[in-house]
């Protein structure tokens, strides 16, 4: 049981991401998620031929991310990992895929194992294609202001919700 299951009880509460003046569930955070994505991979042909001539996949915190392919909600580790899914579903989205013989980790510092690639692809640096739209004052941590983690950090919301649909 979670801490917010025990404050508030099974099924009574979730996280939603504010946009304006509206929360949404997390699937539509993640459609604006991915758009930051397709704007840096988009705008920058060089980094995406880089990406896609070097890598044979991308991860976030464990090579086994990979299993995770282009569906987001298929989370098997300790911790989500949305950047990785984010990528491959951006490179489907401007028709090409990797081509390389690497493993590439998406992380900008750590381990040391990621590369240049990784870091510029770090949600924490990727820059937010909308910045209008993340709440202010954005929260401050191990993101940069204005990045992709930000918008994801600063506009998540704990919403407390009613009973349950199935008579509780």
């Amino acid at each position: 049981m979670t801490a917010w299951e025990a404050e508030f009880g099974p099924g009574r509460w979730r996280l939603v991401w504010r946009v304006g003046a509206v929360v949404h569930p997390w699937e539509a955070a993640l459609c604006l998620y991915e758009d930051a994505y397709h704007r840096r991979l988009g705008d920058d042909p060089d980094l995406r031929y880089r990406l896609v001539r070097t890598a044979r996949d991308v991860y976030d915190r464990d090579p086994s991310d990979v299993v995770s392919r282009l569906d987001y909600a298929s989370q098997r580790g300790s911790g989500h990992h949305l950047q990785d899914v984010a990528v491959r579903r951006v490179l489907v989205r401007l028709g090409t895929w990797f081509s390389g013989d690497r493993l590439v980790r998406l992380r900008r510092g750590g381990d040391g194992t990621a590369g240049e690639l990784g870091r510029q692809l770090d949600s924490s640096v990727v820059p937010f294609h909308r910045p209008d739209l993340i709440v202010r004052p954005e929260l401050g941590g191990w993101w940069e202001r204005g990045s992709v983690e930000s918008f994801y950090q600063s506009n998540r919301v704990l919403q407390r919700q009613g009973a349950v649909a199935d008579g509780d």
